[in-house]
């Protein structure tokens, strides 16, 4: 019920919001990034927030022409300190986990990632630290 709650809430979400999707060439890398319109088949989810050591981490995703998207913000609530907020992104392909990209930040960051036609799944986490050495949150997934 959880999942048909945020189903709902993102439909009436993305007719408001204008998020889009551009589409990759067949033979590009696992995921793109890129900006976007708000289509008639596409779904997506309410803000989701979590928060680890001094970063606080936004996300959003959903799927449109069949393939998903992520939208996501980081950030890192104390500059002045040696560490960094981390958001990595996962994606599965044939029951198997890949990783796709780590992004960190010691300020403010806003991605908005479309995954390949070929992902089945992804999820998220955020981490906290510096040289290596992070905390992590647990996963996050659609």
């Amino acid at each position: 019920m959880h999942k048909l709650g945020k189903l709902l809430a993102g439909t009436v979400l993305a007719g408001v919001v204008a998020t889009g999707v551009a589409i990759a060439p067949a033979a590009s890398a696992s995921a793109t990034t890129a900006s976007a319109s708000a289509s008639a088949s596409q779904y997506g989810s309410s803000w989701d927030r979590f928060e680890r050591g001094d970063g606080r981490f936004d996300y959003r995703w959903g799927k449109s022409g069949g393939r998903y998207w992520l939208d996501f913000k980081i950030w890192d609530r104390d500059r002045r300190d040696r560490d960094y907020s981390f958001f990595d992104v996962y994606y599965k392909n044939d029951g198997k986990w890949f990783f796709y990209k780590r992004y960190s930040s010691k300020s403010f960051l806003s991605k908005h990632i479309v995954f390949g036609k070929h992902v089945d799944d992804f999820r998220v986490r955020g981490g906290y630290g510096h040289n290596g050495d992070f905390g992590w949150g647990g996963w996050h997934h659609n």
